[in-house]
């Protein structure tokens, strides 16, 4: 009987402490998004005037691990009055309001990170994905509910593996193997922490000729809520993508990002980068901006504020 009582007693204990591990993993797990780099932001050695194209502050990395992907950067400042998203390109994102497709430019001034709300039990959500607006159940591309997505009747896809986003810029020459009959195998379930995980591939679709690179990048939210699926969307060659035109989404941008080395896909480790004003006066005298730079939609540390003369 004592030896029963015992080996009992092991078998709760053995359960109380692999419960422990878990909820250890559970609550301290972080998704493998984001980066390491840290960047420092120094006022411009010209003085901001009247003008409505001064140089503002020079970005660098104080600590960098890795060279970062505009198509994955987001870089916005704050002057006080608003804030404003800042481009290489000529064009940055509007806010939208409340929709369950959230399409947010890039600092490449290219690449869309899209957000879908894909919580809901019964219904699915569509998407139009060259205009990236919300479609209907008789005008999609894809749709998505929780971890299911599926592509369209009159789409297909191909997987790319073992390339950066970025890399990819040519249509593959491979077969376009994905349709409408399966949901894409776009995600691992990690048992042990519980966790939804994109897998590390590049899905090339196929629309009506037109073609579009897709990298998932999560299944949460900024609170950590699942059942919001975003991911990374960009133009292949010269594929017409009118949501780069569209006013509800974008309008040109009132800063500049000016890259100090030849203009690259990456903001390298070494590089130093300029934040310029657009024809739009954000600071003509002494004034302290705020800075929010993120990488895969999580915020880079460094510098928050910075006061310009």
């Amino acid at each position: 009987m004592m030896n029963l009582r015992n080996l009992g007693a092991g078998i709760v204990l053995l359960l109380i402490v692999l419960g422990g591990i878990w909820f250890v993993m559970i609550s301290s797990y972080e998704e493998d998004l984001g980066t390491k780099n840290e960047y420092l932001a120094v006022d411009s050695v010209n003085n901001v005037t009247m003008e409505k194209n001064n140089s503002l502050f020079d970005i660098s990395f104080s600590n960098s691990e890795e060279s970062l992907e505009w198509s994955k950067l987001s870089v916005s400042i704050d002057n006080g009055t608003e804030r404003m998203a800042c481009s290489k390109g000529n064009f940055t994102s509007n806010e939208i309001g409340k929709s369950k497709i959230a399409p947010k430019l890039s600092s490449d001034g290219v690449t869309f990170t899209v957000t879908v709300d894909a919580t809901s039990e019964d219904d699915f959500t569509y998407l139009d994905l060259s205009n990236l607006l919300e479609g209907s159940v008789s005008n999609f591309n894809l749709r998505f509910s929780k971890t299911d997505i599926y592509l369209s009747e009159n789409v297909t896809g191909t997987i790319i593996d073992d390339v950066n986003f970025e890399d990819l810029i040519n249509i593959p020459n491979q077969e376009f193997t994905e349709n409408s009959d399966e949901r894409l195998d776009w995600y691992d379930y990690k048992i042990t922490t519980h966790r939804v995980e994109p897998e590390d591939k590049i899905y090339v679709i196929n629309n009506n000729g037109n073609y579009f690179k897709i990298k998932f990048l999560s299944y949460y939210n900024d609170e950590d809520e699942p059942r919001y699926v975003s991911f990374l969307v960009s133009a292949l060659e010269d594929s017409d993508f009118p949501a780069l035109s569209n006013p509800l989404l974008v309008s040109p941008a009132k800063c500049t990002i000016i890259e100090s080395t030849f203009k690259s896909d990456f903001w390298e480790q070494d590089e130093t980068i300029m934040i310029y004003e657009n024809n739009f006066d954000i600071c003509s005298d002494n004034c302290t901006i705020k800075i929010f730079i993120t990488y895969e939609n999580i915020s880079v540390k460094g510098t928050q504020t910075i006061l310009l003369s």
